[in-house]
């Protein structure tokens, strides 16, 4: 069977699952891209060039262009996280009693390792997230005051900076200040300027209201939070297609953005959540032997979406594989069709 072939396959079963409306996966091999889609948006088929909202893998944006600009010697990864943000950051980190904020580095931030809470899905003092209120429909905006609030305020850190490793948008909220403040320009202009242009992506942006992508599904609910999503870009706001991303995907991997030296710092892997670790900027998926399909090498490199999005290298064959079910409910849904796609 081609690969063509398995991907229709693979992506005809996906489809006919109850609450996916949307399909698209791709897989991509020596630089040509596979693919198979299902669905309809706007009155035609999806395809590789149909826009979708890429959640949390637009941390991988950040991460480049945070790589990028070490690369020019506008910041080191360990530098102070307060550099940046003079004045501005006092109390933020304070764990049995100190005041640990001065100790959060650049790396701290991108490796998860920082401890700051999630302000996106963690609890504040009332028992609320802000990820409950958006799905129950109270889209708003916000800013970098009220996200230092909520995790300065409403919440506690989990651990010392550097101790483990915790899942938190807030890490990648405050990185992406950092590039707009270090490079100089807003984040819009630089993933333009820095990504988007060397590369040829021609529907990759940060989400701003009006802007179209396929609407976001929470099981037959669909989400609409324009505010939110432009609230927070680099953490959760960008919109790609399957073409753009693959390419991206592709390029970062392969180094063609930043200096290859980083790649080798991706490492140490910390458990976030089974079976996801973080690295510098990254994640990695990781299947057990012990698991089906009891697989040594099923190991992936790169970062997914609460939006149901995967883009990762799978290292063993070397493929590049990216996709979204743009679905929020089912969050394994996707790295289950990746691992098929993995062995196709």
């Amino acid at each position: 069977m081609t690969l063509q072939a398995a991907l229709e396959r693979l992506v005809e079963a996906e489809f006919a699952h109850r609450d996916v409306h949307e399909l698209a996966l791709g897989v991509m091999e020596e630089g040509r891209l596979t693919h198979a889609c299902r669905g309809h948006w706007q009155g035609r088929p999806v395809d590789a060039q149909t826009p979708f909202l890429i959640a949390s893998t637009s941390k991988l944006f950040i991460t480049t262009m945070l790589f990028q600009l070490a690369d020019e010697g506008r910041l080191g990864l360990d530098d102070a996280l307060e550099r940046f943000f003079p004045g501005e950051l006092e109390g933020l980190h304070v764990w049995e009693g100190q005041d640990l904020t001065r100790q959060l580095t650049l790396r701290h931030l991108l490796s998860h390792s920082s401890g700051l809470p999630d302000y996106f899905e963690g609890k504040r003092r009332d028992g609320s997230t802000l990820a409950g209120e958006l799905l129950a429909g109270q889209d708003r905006a916000y800013g970098l005051s009220e996200v230092l609030h909520w995790a300065r305020d409403e919440m506690r850190p989990a651990f010392a900076p550097g101790a483990r490793a915790f899942y938190s948008d807030t890490n990648f909220y405050l990185l992406s200040e950092v590039v707009a403040r270090a490079g100089g320009e807003d984040l819009d202009a630089a993933l333009a300027r820095r990504i988007c242009a060397p590369l040829g992506l021609e529907q990759t942006a940060f989400f701003r209201p009006g802007m179209a992508a396929l609407p976001l599904r929470n099981g037959a609910q669909v989400v609409e939070i324009p505010l939110a999503l432009a609230s927070m870009p680099g953490d959760g706001g960008a919109v790609s297609n399957l073409a753009d991303l693959a390419a991206f995907t592709r390029a970062f991997f392969d180094g063609r953005l930043f200096s290859k030296a980083f790649l080798e710092q991706l490492p140490p892997w910390r458990r976030v959540f089974f079976p996801l670790r973080a690295g510098l900027g990254v994640l990695r998926f990781g299947v057990p032997r012990w698991l089906p399909p009891f697989r040594r090498d099923l190991e992936f490199i790169g970062h997914s979406g609460i939006s149901g999005t995967v883009a990762f290298c799978y290292p063993a064959r070397g493929r590049i594989i990216v996709g979204t079910v743009n679905q929020l409910q089912g969050r394994s849904r996707p790295y289950r069709l990746m691992m098929k796609a993995a062995m196709a």
